[in-house]
């Protein structure tokens, strides 16, 4: 199984891919760390968003789209552009999109722990929180 964890941030959305066959993780390369939206606020950029993401998914045969959720309300709510990237992505008739919020993810967590420490898998530094919502969904999908 081959998951896209995505880490919504302004326009951005950061990516890494995790791939789980028979217990072991691998992390395939990918052409690209992020994609923008130029401006969320055009239907055209929205839709060319999720065409990207669409193809991302054809060229590395990606399973699960797994989006690290932000909360709607209080001083670390997320920003409107975040939320029109996310449903962009979640009515793609073709991605399959699972939100993970930090509880969901504490929790698989707890029960499977990060077999390697991040500074060992040589991600940048800014697609942690995309990996760790990838490693937390497979976590919770009890694929180890």
């Amino acid at each position: 199984m081959i998951v896209c964890g995505i880490e919504l941030s302004g326009n951005d959305a950061i990516i890494c891919l995790l791939k789980q066959d028979d217990g072991i993780f691998y992390l395939p390369e990918c052409r690209s760390t992020r994609i923008q939206c130029a401006n969320p606020d055009r239907a055209e950029d929205l839709q060319y968003f999720q065409k990207t993401f669409v193809k991302l998914a054809e060229d590395y045969k990606i399973d699960q789209l797994a989006i690290r959720a932000r909360q709607k309300k209080g001083k670390f709510a997320g920003g409107a552009n975040g939320f029109k990237l996310e449903a962009a992505l979640q009515v793609a008739p073709s991605l399959n999109v699972t939100l993970l919020d930090a509880t969901q993810q504490k929790a698989n967590l707890k029960n499977y722990a990060l077999p390697i420490a991040f500074s060992e898998t040589k991600l940048k530094k800014f697609q942690e929180p995309a990996f760790m919502v990838a490693f937390a969904y497979l976590a919770g999908q009890h694929q180890w």
